[in-house]
């Protein structure tokens, strides 16, 4: 099969030329060869290799850890039993995520049902966020949200 293009090689991967270009400087995909002009050139085993990628992160692997299971292979050795231990540790976080989403949701239930009793008018913003027992700066724990960093997560 004749040598691949960036722009063919990440059509056929399902992912963009940039996203090529990323994995190759942190080293997730070897760097490929170069026609006389200067282009890459990618064989199929790099469509693989970002097929790999892909599902590694669907799975929840960062972009390090794939790196180090990519590093394992190219050293010859089998990454499986640190591809296992990676990905018990990933449910265990998953277990605490949802634990932690769990008693948010409890908490914000019971606001909504608060905000479901009349209230008296209020000439603020809204009366029902005003007389919410959550104090500004409030921090949630469970869930890695602090209430004074509207819309960003710790």
């Amino acid at each position: 099969m004749p040598p691949l293009n960036i722009g063919e090689v990440a059509a056929r991967a399902g992912v963009t030329t940039p996203t090529v270009r990323y994995y190759e400087s942190i080293g997730l995909l070897k760097k490929p060869a170069r026609s006389d002009a200067g282009y890459r050139r990618y064989s199929e085993a790099t469509v693989i290799e970002l097929e790999f990628i892909k599902k590694a992160r669907s799975l929840g692997f960062s972009l390090e850890e794939i790196g180090e299971i990519v590093q394992l292979t190219r050293s010859g050795k089998r990454p499986c039993a640190r591809v296992m231990d990676l990905a018990k540790a990933r449910l265990t976080d998953v277990d605490e995520q949802m634990r932690r989403l769990a008693a948010f949701r409890t908490q914000l239930a019971k606001e909504l049902s608060r905000w479901e009793e009349p209230m008296e008018a209020s000439c603020g913003m809204c009366q029902m966020i005003e007389s919410s027992h959550l104090k500004s700066g409030a921090e949630f724990p469970e869930i890695g949200l602090n209430v004074s960093k509207a819309g960003k997560r710790k």
